[in-house]
């Protein structure tokens, strides 16, 4: 009897038929996301030091280099996760996101995120 899998054998795939089975992945495996923290959401918010958080505008740069790319706003479900996300909606809609291009997620199970992805 075999122990392991001759399928993830290295000797079996040589490492460029890996990389290329690598790159055919499904680009929204890679979408790329980040993660708001109520201690975040707390500080007093206006467009502008919406606009200057790190996080959002590394993703935003991310989703400008995208243009057929999505936005997907991940909250928990309740009143104050649903709030939550409809008020960062409008913050990225009021910096010229087109609403048509963000989509809200009611499936994280984490009452103290919100979590925004890009997706194809």
């Amino acid at each position: 009897m075999v122990s392991g899998s001759m399928l993830c054998s290295s000797t079996m795939w040589p490492p460029a038929l890996m990389l290329a089975l690598f790159l055919l992945v499904p680009p929204p495996l890679w979408a790329e996301s980040v993660t708001i923290s109520a201690e975040r959401w707390a500080t007093p918010r206006s467009g502008e030091t919406v606009a200057a958080w790190p996080e959002l505008r590394e993703l935003m740069a991310t989703f400008d280099r995208k243009p057929g790319s999505q936005l997907v706003i991940r909250y928990a479900r309740g009143e104050n996760g649903s709030l939550w996300a409809e008020e960062l909606r409008s913050w990225l809609v009021s910096l010229g996101v087109p609403s048509s291009r963000i989509n809200l997620k009611d499936d994280l199970q984490r009452r103290d995120i919100v979590r925004v992805d890009t997706v194809p």
